[in-house]
Protein backbone atom coordinates (compact mmCIF):
# COMPACT_ATOMS: atom_id res chain seq x y z
CA UNK A 1 0.00 0.00 0.00
CA UNK A 2 3.13 1.93 0.89
CA UNK A 3 4.74 1.42 -2.13
CA UNK A 4 1.76 2.49 -4.54
CA UNK A 5 0.86 5.39 -2.76
CA UNK A 6 4.80 6.45 -3.33
CA UNK A 7 4.43 5.81 -6.91
CA UNK A 8 1.40 7.40 -7.11
CA UNK A 9 2.88 11.04 -5.57
CA UNK A 10 6.13 10.33 -7.82
CA UNK A 11 3.20 10.11 -11.05
CA UNK A 12 1.54 13.35 -9.93
CA UNK A 13 4.50 15.08 -9.20
CA UNK A 14 6.03 13.88 -13.03
CA UNK A 15 2.98 15.59 -14.47
CA UNK A 16 3.03 18.45 -12.78
CA UNK A 17 6.50 19.17 -13.96
CA UNK A 18 5.03 17.98 -17.66
CA UNK A 19 2.37 20.75 -17.23
CA UNK A 20 4.98 23.17 -15.85
CA UNK A 21 7.19 22.71 -19.06
CA UNK A 22 4.20 23.02 -21.29
CA UNK A 23 2.95 26.46 -19.91
CA UNK A 24 6.64 27.69 -20.11
CA UNK A 25 7.20 26.13 -24.02
CA UNK A 26 3.51 27.35 -24.86
CA UNK A 27 3.23 31.03 -23.75
CA UNK A 28 0.27 33.22 -24.35
CA UNK A 29 0.68 35.34 -27.32
CA UNK A 30 -0.17 38.56 -25.09
CA UNK A 31 2.44 37.87 -23.03
CA UNK A 32 5.06 37.24 -26.04
CA UNK A 33 3.19 40.26 -27.50
CA UNK A 34 4.36 42.35 -24.77
CA UNK A 35 7.59 40.90 -24.13
CA UNK A 36 8.23 41.86 -27.53
CA UNK A 37 6.57 45.18 -27.98
CA UNK A 38 8.68 46.38 -24.47
CA UNK A 39 12.27 44.87 -25.60
CA UNK A 40 11.40 47.11 -29.48
CA UNK A 41 10.79 50.07 -27.39
CA UNK A 42 14.24 49.66 -24.96
CA UNK A 43 16.01 48.76 -28.80
CA UNK A 44 14.08 51.12 -31.03
CA UNK A 45 14.35 54.25 -29.11
CA UNK A 46 17.35 53.75 -26.45
CA UNK A 47 19.90 54.86 -29.38
CA UNK A 48 17.84 58.01 -29.10
CA UNK A 49 17.76 59.12 -25.63
CA UNK A 50 21.05 60.96 -24.55
CA UNK A 51 23.69 59.37 -22.48
CA UNK A 52 22.66 60.94 -19.21
CA UNK A 53 19.22 60.03 -18.77
CA UNK A 54 20.76 56.24 -20.01
CA UNK A 55 22.25 55.80 -16.70
CA UNK A 56 18.57 55.01 -15.53
CA UNK A 57 16.55 53.67 -17.87
CA UNK A 58 13.17 53.62 -17.64
CA UNK A 59 12.71 57.10 -15.03
CA UNK A 60 11.27 59.30 -17.41
CA UNK A 61 8.97 58.77 -20.27
CA UNK A 62 9.11 60.53 -23.99
CA UNK A 63 12.52 60.76 -25.06
CA UNK A 64 11.81 62.61 -27.91
CA UNK A 65 11.36 65.48 -25.57
CA UNK A 66 15.21 65.13 -25.45
CA UNK A 67 16.38 65.77 -29.23
CA UNK A 68 18.05 69.16 -29.87
CA UNK A 69 15.52 70.52 -32.25
CA UNK A 70 17.23 73.23 -34.89
CA UNK A 71 19.69 73.18 -36.85
CA UNK A 72 21.18 76.37 -35.95
CA UNK A 73 20.84 75.90 -32.43
CA UNK A 74 22.35 72.23 -32.59
CA UNK A 75 25.48 73.28 -34.68
CA UNK A 76 26.05 75.20 -31.45
CA UNK A 77 26.24 72.42 -29.41
CA UNK A 78 22.84 73.18 -28.18
CA UNK A 79 23.68 76.00 -26.33
CA UNK A 80 21.02 78.54 -26.98
CA UNK A 81 19.05 78.74 -23.90
CA UNK A 82 20.33 82.60 -23.50
CA UNK A 83 20.39 83.35 -27.59
CA UNK A 84 16.88 82.22 -27.92
CA UNK A 85 16.77 84.42 -31.06
CA UNK A 86 14.79 82.23 -33.97
CA UNK A 87 11.47 80.37 -34.18
CA UNK A 88 13.53 76.97 -32.55
CA UNK A 89 12.89 79.32 -29.17
CA UNK A 90 10.11 77.25 -28.94
CA UNK A 91 12.05 74.36 -27.74
CA UNK A 92 14.84 75.98 -25.18
CA UNK A 93 13.46 78.65 -24.13
CA UNK A 94 9.93 80.33 -25.07
CA UNK A 95 10.73 83.76 -23.69
CA UNK A 96 13.24 84.53 -26.71
CA UNK A 97 10.11 84.59 -29.04
CA UNK A 98 9.17 87.68 -28.16
CA UNK A 99 12.66 89.10 -29.40
CA UNK A 100 11.31 87.57 -33.25
CA UNK A 101 9.92 90.86 -35.87
CA UNK A 102 9.17 88.95 -38.41
CA UNK A 103 6.82 86.35 -39.32
CA UNK A 104 9.12 82.74 -39.16
CA UNK A 105 8.24 79.53 -40.53
CA UNK A 106 10.69 76.70 -40.04
CA UNK A 107 10.97 73.38 -41.06
CA UNK A 108 13.56 70.76 -39.67
CA UNK A 109 14.65 67.09 -41.25
CA UNK A 110 16.73 65.09 -38.65
CA UNK A 111 17.95 61.58 -39.93
CA UNK A 112 19.27 59.57 -36.61
CA UNK A 113 20.23 56.29 -36.22
CA UNK A 114 19.59 53.35 -38.76
CA UNK A 115 16.00 54.08 -40.23
CA UNK A 116 14.86 56.81 -37.25
CA UNK A 117 13.29 60.05 -38.59
CA UNK A 118 12.09 63.12 -37.19
CA UNK A 119 10.46 65.74 -38.42
CA UNK A 120 9.49 69.46 -36.54
CA UNK A 121 7.41 72.13 -38.13
CA UNK A 122 7.26 75.39 -36.14
CA UNK A 123 5.76 78.91 -37.58
CA UNK A 124 6.22 82.28 -35.03
CA UNK A 125 3.84 86.04 -36.02
CA UNK A 126 4.28 88.92 -33.86
CA UNK A 127 1.40 90.63 -32.48
CA UNK A 128 0.45 94.33 -32.40
CA UNK A 129 -0.74 94.22 -28.49
CA UNK A 130 0.49 95.55 -25.87
CA UNK A 131 0.14 92.10 -23.72
CA UNK A 132 -0.69 91.40 -20.40
CA UNK A 133 2.46 93.53 -18.77
CA UNK A 134 1.75 96.33 -21.30
CA UNK A 135 5.13 96.07 -22.36
CA UNK A 136 4.50 95.11 -25.65
CA UNK A 137 6.68 92.83 -27.88
CA UNK A 138 3.69 90.05 -27.64
CA UNK A 139 4.23 87.29 -29.79
CA UNK A 140 2.64 83.91 -30.69
CA UNK A 141 4.27 80.46 -31.97
CA UNK A 142 2.88 77.00 -32.85
CA UNK A 143 5.02 74.03 -33.93
CA UNK A 144 4.49 69.87 -34.60
CA UNK A 145 7.03 67.48 -33.95
CA UNK A 146 7.08 64.05 -35.66
CA UNK A 147 8.85 61.03 -34.93
CA UNK A 148 9.45 57.41 -36.67
CA UNK A 149 11.37 55.09 -34.74
CA UNK A 150 12.09 52.24 -37.70
CA UNK A 151 10.64 48.96 -37.57
CA UNK A 152 11.30 45.91 -36.09
CA UNK A 153 10.91 42.24 -36.78
CA UNK A 154 7.95 39.77 -34.94
CA UNK A 155 8.21 36.20 -34.79
CA UNK A 156 6.07 33.64 -33.49
CA UNK A 157 6.99 30.70 -32.02
CA UNK A 158 5.17 27.46 -31.89
CA UNK A 159 4.79 25.50 -28.53
CA UNK A 160 7.83 23.25 -29.58
CA UNK A 161 9.92 26.30 -30.02
CA UNK A 162 9.66 26.48 -33.94
CA UNK A 163 8.86 29.36 -35.92
CA UNK A 164 5.55 29.77 -36.53
CA UNK A 165 5.14 32.88 -38.51
CA UNK A 166 7.19 36.08 -38.68
CA UNK A 167 6.09 39.74 -39.59
CA UNK A 168 7.53 43.60 -39.59
CA UNK A 169 6.14 45.38 -37.31
CA UNK A 170 6.29 49.78 -36.76
CA UNK A 171 8.50 49.90 -33.28
CA UNK A 172 6.55 52.95 -31.93
CA UNK A 173 6.04 57.05 -33.37
CA UNK A 174 5.35 59.84 -30.93
CA UNK A 175 3.72 63.58 -31.39
CA UNK A 176 4.39 66.79 -29.47
CA UNK A 177 2.25 69.18 -30.42
CA UNK A 178 3.01 73.02 -28.63
CA UNK A 179 1.16 76.32 -28.31
CA UNK A 180 3.77 78.87 -27.07
CA UNK A 181 2.96 82.78 -25.88
CA UNK A 182 5.66 85.40 -25.03
CA UNK A 183 5.76 89.38 -24.44
CA UNK A 184 8.22 92.04 -22.62
CA UNK A 185 7.84 92.32 -19.24
CA UNK A 186 9.97 95.20 -18.50
CA UNK A 187 12.60 98.00 -20.56
CA UNK A 188 15.04 99.96 -18.30
CA UNK A 189 17.36 102.15 -18.65
CA UNK A 190 20.27 103.50 -16.83
CA UNK A 191 24.25 105.51 -17.62
CA UNK A 192 27.62 104.13 -16.69
CA UNK A 193 29.84 105.92 -14.90
CA UNK A 194 31.05 106.81 -18.28
CA UNK A 195 28.25 108.51 -19.07
CA UNK A 196 26.71 105.53 -21.55
CA UNK A 197 23.46 104.96 -22.40
CA UNK A 198 22.51 101.40 -21.61
CA UNK A 199 18.86 99.49 -21.88
CA UNK A 200 18.32 95.79 -20.34
CA UNK A 201 14.99 94.27 -21.74
CA UNK A 202 13.39 91.56 -19.91
CA UNK A 203 10.95 89.23 -21.73
CA UNK A 204 8.95 86.08 -20.20
CA UNK A 205 7.26 83.47 -22.30
CA UNK A 206 5.29 80.18 -21.59
CA UNK A 207 3.65 76.94 -23.99
CA UNK A 208 1.70 74.39 -23.30
CA UNK A 209 2.64 70.60 -25.07
CA UNK A 210 0.49 67.93 -25.88
CA UNK A 211 2.30 64.50 -25.89
CA UNK A 212 1.27 61.39 -27.86
CA UNK A 213 2.77 58.41 -27.90
CA UNK A 214 1.93 54.59 -29.66
CA UNK A 215 4.25 50.89 -29.87
CA UNK A 216 3.64 48.24 -31.83
CA UNK A 217 1.30 49.17 -34.87
CA UNK A 218 -0.39 51.35 -32.51
CA UNK A 219 -1.20 48.16 -30.01
CA UNK A 220 -0.09 50.52 -27.34
CA UNK A 221 -0.74 53.91 -26.60
CA UNK A 222 -0.33 56.66 -23.97
CA UNK A 223 -0.22 60.07 -23.86
CA UNK A 224 -0.17 63.34 -21.47
CA UNK A 225 0.90 67.11 -20.86
CA UNK A 226 2.61 69.18 -20.18
CA UNK A 227 4.46 73.01 -19.97
CA UNK A 228 7.19 75.17 -20.31
CA UNK A 229 8.39 78.65 -18.91
CA UNK A 230 11.08 80.55 -19.76
CA UNK A 231 12.77 84.04 -18.89
CA UNK A 232 15.11 86.29 -20.99
CA UNK A 233 17.23 89.35 -20.27
CA UNK A 234 18.77 90.98 -23.20
CA UNK A 235 21.66 94.18 -23.52
CA UNK A 236 21.54 95.43 -26.88
CA UNK A 237 24.47 98.41 -26.55
CA UNK A 238 26.37 95.16 -24.69
CA UNK A 239 25.27 92.42 -26.94
CA UNK A 240 24.48 89.96 -23.82
CA UNK A 241 21.47 87.82 -22.73
CA UNK A 242 21.17 85.83 -20.53
CA UNK A 243 18.41 83.11 -20.24
CA UNK A 244 16.64 80.55 -18.06
CA UNK A 245 13.75 77.92 -18.59
CA UNK A 246 11.91 75.19 -16.91
CA UNK A 247 11.10 72.61 -19.33
CA UNK A 248 8.81 69.62 -19.41
CA UNK A 249 6.28 70.18 -16.00
CA UNK A 250 3.49 67.72 -16.51
CA UNK A 251 1.57 64.40 -16.49
CA UNK A 252 2.73 61.44 -16.05
CA UNK A 253 2.97 58.55 -19.78
CA UNK A 254 0.52 55.65 -18.79
CA UNK A 255 1.20 52.43 -21.36
CA UNK A 256 -0.19 49.41 -18.84
CA UNK A 257 -0.29 49.63 -15.43
CA UNK A 258 2.36 52.36 -14.15
CA UNK A 259 3.14 55.70 -15.28
CA UNK A 260 6.08 57.09 -15.93
CA UNK A 261 7.06 61.24 -15.66
CA UNK A 262 8.62 63.02 -17.90
CA UNK A 263 11.91 64.19 -18.73
CA UNK A 264 11.35 67.13 -16.63
CA UNK A 265 14.58 70.05 -17.51
CA UNK A 266 16.13 72.90 -16.10
CA UNK A 267 17.98 75.03 -18.10
CA UNK A 268 20.29 78.45 -17.51
CA UNK A 269 22.38 79.90 -20.70
CA UNK A 270 24.54 83.23 -21.06
CA UNK A 271 25.63 84.65 -24.68
CA UNK A 272 27.83 87.36 -25.44
CA UNK A 273 27.63 89.14 -29.54
CA UNK A 274 31.34 91.00 -30.33
CA UNK A 275 31.08 93.07 -33.73
CA UNK A 276 34.37 92.72 -35.51
CA UNK A 277 36.24 95.56 -36.78
CA UNK A 278 36.68 95.97 -40.71
CA UNK A 279 39.05 93.48 -42.24
CA UNK A 280 40.94 93.50 -45.67
CA UNK A 281 38.92 96.65 -46.19
CA UNK A 282 35.54 94.53 -45.67
CA UNK A 283 32.23 96.38 -44.01
CA UNK A 284 32.10 95.69 -40.56
CA UNK A 285 29.50 93.21 -40.53
CA UNK A 286 31.53 90.23 -39.24
CA UNK A 287 30.24 89.09 -35.87
CA UNK A 288 30.95 86.56 -33.24
CA UNK A 289 28.25 84.90 -30.97
CA UNK A 290 29.49 83.13 -27.92
CA UNK A 291 27.04 80.78 -25.75
CA UNK A 292 26.65 78.51 -22.80
CA UNK A 293 24.44 76.16 -20.99
CA UNK A 294 23.94 74.17 -18.10
CA UNK A 295 21.33 71.83 -18.40
CA UNK A 296 20.08 69.56 -15.44
CA UNK A 297 17.43 66.78 -15.82
CA UNK A 298 15.44 66.84 -12.63
CA UNK A 299 14.28 63.33 -12.50
CA UNK A 300 17.50 61.59 -13.72
CA UNK A 301 19.35 63.93 -11.27
CA UNK A 302 21.96 64.21 -13.93
CA UNK A 303 23.72 67.22 -15.53
CA UNK A 304 25.56 68.21 -18.54
CA UNK A 305 27.18 71.40 -20.21
CA UNK A 306 26.61 72.80 -23.40
CA UNK A 307 29.14 75.33 -24.87
CA UNK A 308 28.98 77.12 -28.61
CA UNK A 309 29.92 79.38 -31.03
CA UNK A 310 28.77 81.22 -34.26
CA UNK A 311 30.71 83.94 -36.81
CA UNK A 312 28.53 85.50 -38.96
CA UNK A 313 29.62 87.59 -42.10
CA UNK A 314 27.39 90.43 -43.82
CA UNK A 315 24.14 88.62 -42.12
CA UNK A 316 24.01 86.29 -45.11
CA UNK A 317 26.62 83.50 -44.12
CA UNK A 318 27.50 81.63 -40.85
CA UNK A 319 30.01 78.71 -39.58
CA UNK A 320 28.74 77.44 -36.38
CA UNK A 321 30.77 75.13 -33.65
CA UNK A 322 29.90 73.45 -30.42
CA UNK A 323 30.88 70.85 -28.15
CA UNK A 324 28.59 69.41 -24.86
CA UNK A 325 30.66 67.91 -22.24
CA UNK A 326 29.39 65.18 -19.65
CA UNK A 327 30.98 62.47 -17.98
CA UNK A 328 29.09 59.93 -20.28
CA UNK A 329 28.05 62.44 -23.05
CA UNK A 330 30.47 63.96 -25.27
CA UNK A 331 29.49 65.14 -28.49
CA UNK A 332 31.00 67.17 -31.01
CA UNK A 333 29.16 69.48 -33.51
CA UNK A 334 29.72 71.48 -36.54
CA UNK A 335 27.18 73.40 -38.83
CA UNK A 336 26.47 76.92 -41.34
CA UNK A 337 24.21 78.68 -42.74
CA UNK A 338 22.25 80.89 -45.75
CA UNK A 339 20.17 83.64 -45.89
CA UNK A 340 19.11 84.23 -49.66
CA UNK A 341 16.44 87.08 -49.61
CA UNK A 342 13.64 86.19 -47.13
CA UNK A 343 14.59 82.34 -47.61
CA UNK A 344 16.93 80.67 -44.84
CA UNK A 345 18.40 77.53 -44.98
CA UNK A 346 20.63 75.35 -42.36
CA UNK A 347 22.56 72.34 -41.90
CA UNK A 348 24.18 70.88 -38.99
CA UNK A 349 26.44 67.42 -38.07
CA UNK A 350 26.60 65.87 -34.72
CA UNK A 351 28.96 62.99 -33.70
CA UNK A 352 27.54 62.10 -30.20
CA UNK A 353 27.84 58.68 -28.23
CA UNK A 354 24.30 58.54 -28.09
CA UNK A 355 23.66 58.64 -31.83
CA UNK A 356 26.56 58.23 -33.95
CA UNK A 357 26.44 60.97 -36.26
CA UNK A 358 23.32 62.73 -37.20
CA UNK A 359 22.56 64.94 -39.67
CA UNK A 360 19.83 68.18 -39.44
CA UNK A 361 18.51 70.30 -42.28
CA UNK A 362 16.21 73.31 -41.73
CA UNK A 363 14.78 75.74 -43.86
CA UNK A 364 12.96 79.17 -42.46
CA UNK A 365 10.92 81.30 -44.24
CA UNK A 366 10.61 84.94 -43.11
CA UNK A 367 8.29 87.44 -44.19
CA UNK A 368 6.21 90.34 -42.97
CA UNK A 369 7.99 92.39 -40.80
CA UNK A 370 6.62 93.85 -37.77
CA UNK A 371 7.46 97.83 -37.81
CA UNK A 372 8.87 98.27 -33.62
CA UNK A 373 5.78 101.21 -33.08
CA UNK A 374 2.94 98.10 -33.18
CA UNK A 375 5.38 96.13 -31.29
CA UNK A 376 6.04 98.88 -28.52
CA UNK A 377 2.36 99.31 -28.73
CA UNK A 378 0.78 100.51 -25.36
CA UNK A 379 -2.39 100.39 -23.86
CA UNK A 380 -4.83 103.54 -24.09
CA UNK A 381 -5.42 105.22 -21.08
CA UNK A 382 -8.49 104.07 -19.57
CA UNK A 383 -11.65 106.75 -18.73
CA UNK A 384 -13.55 106.19 -15.56
CA UNK A 385 -15.72 108.49 -16.54
CA UNK A 386 -17.13 111.14 -19.23
CA UNK A 387 -17.86 114.58 -18.15
CA UNK A 388 -21.16 115.88 -16.70
CA UNK A 389 -23.40 117.70 -19.65
CA UNK A 390 -22.89 121.15 -17.80
CA UNK A 391 -18.95 121.12 -17.91
CA UNK A 392 -19.15 120.25 -21.41
CA UNK A 393 -21.64 123.20 -22.52
CA UNK A 394 -19.43 125.49 -20.28
CA UNK A 395 -16.49 124.58 -22.19
CA UNK A 396 -17.87 124.97 -25.44
CA UNK A 397 -19.34 128.50 -24.55
CA UNK A 398 -15.71 129.99 -23.52
CA UNK A 399 -14.16 132.28 -25.93
CA UNK A 400 -10.61 131.90 -26.63
CA UNK A 401 -8.66 134.73 -25.17
CA UNK A 402 -6.14 136.12 -27.51
CA UNK A 403 -2.95 137.65 -26.44
CA UNK A 404 -1.60 140.11 -28.31
CA UNK A 405 2.39 139.40 -29.59
CA UNK A 406 4.99 141.64 -28.14
CA UNK A 407 6.69 144.09 -30.53
CA UNK A 408 9.92 144.36 -31.32
CA UNK A 409 11.84 148.04 -30.78
CA UNK A 410 13.03 149.20 -33.94
CA UNK A 411 16.47 149.67 -33.90
CA UNK A 412 18.05 153.12 -34.16
CA UNK A 413 19.53 154.14 -37.40
CA UNK A 414 23.87 153.88 -37.29
CA UNK A 415 25.53 157.34 -37.10
CA UNK A 416 26.90 156.57 -40.93
CA UNK A 417 23.02 156.50 -42.05
CA UNK A 418 22.55 159.85 -40.01
CA UNK A 419 25.15 161.22 -41.74
CA UNK A 420 24.02 160.66 -45.34
CA UNK A 421 21.82 163.06 -47.29
CA UNK A 422 18.60 162.36 -47.86
CA UNK A 423 19.04 162.32 -51.84
CA UNK A 424 21.57 160.96 -53.91
CA UNK A 425 21.87 161.86 -57.88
Amino acid sequence: MGTENREGTMRRARGAAAARQRRRTARPPELRWRACAALAFAFALGPAVPRAAAENPGTTAAPILQFPIGARAFGMGSAFTGVASDVSSIYYNPAGLSTIDYRELSFMYLKGFEDQKLEHIAAVTPLPLAGLIEQGYASLAASALFSQNGTIEYNRLAPDGTLQSSESLDAGSDFVGTLAYAERIGNYEFRTRRDKEITVQHYAGVSGKYIASSLANGQYKAKAYAGDFGYLVKSPETGLSVGASLLNLGSKMKFLEEGDPLPMTARLGAAQRVELPDVLSMPANHALLFAADGVYLVHEEQWHVDFGMEYSAWRHYALRLGYRFHQDLVGLTFGFGAVWRQFGIDYAWGMTSALSDTHRFSLTWRFGRVSQPKREMKRKPFIESMPEREDLLDIEERRPEYLTPPQRPKAAPSEERRRAPGWIY
